[in-house]
C-alpha cells in the first residue's frame, strides 16, 4: 500500500523546514575510491523544498550538523552539510525555499 506523504517535517542544525512541499534523499552519490573499500567523496545528497522556514546564515554555508525527517512514511537522521540554500519570491505569490544538503559519514 502506498505511503501519503503528508505532515513531513525536516529540521537541520536546529532549523526547522516548515510547509515541506518536495524532499529527495539519495544515499550513495559515487563509487567508493578503491576496491574493496567503503569510502568514497559523494555519499549522497538531501533536496528539499518548502514554502517557510527559519532563515539561515550564510555564515552556516558548509557547516556540518544533524538533519532529521521525519512523517509521510519518511525516516532519515544523519549528518549533513549545507551546500546550497535558495529563495525565490513572485509578488502576489508565497516565498518558496530550496536546500541542498551533501550526506556525511
Amino acid at each position: 500500500m502506498a505511503d501519503y506523504s503528508a505532515g513531513v517535517t525536516a529540521t537541520w542544525n536546529g532549523t526547522n523546514f516548515g510547509e515541506v512541499t518536495e524532499l529527495s534523499v539519495t544515499h550513495g552519490g559515487a563509487m567508493p575510491l578503491a576496491r574493496g573499500s567503503t569510502w568514497t567523496l559523494d555519499i549522497g545528497t538531501i533536496e528539499l523544498k518548502c514554502l517557510a522556514t527559519a532563515n539561515i546564515s550564510t555564515a552556516n554555508y558548509g557547516k556540518r550538523a544533524q538533519v532529521t525527517i521525519t512523517g509521510g512514511g519518511l525516516a532519515y537522521s544523519g549528518k549533513a552539510v549545507l551546500e546550497k540554500f535558495t529563495m525565490a519570491g513572485v509578488v502576489n505569490d508565497v516565498t518558496r525555499y530550496a536546500v541542498t544538503l551533501r550526506v556525511q559519514g
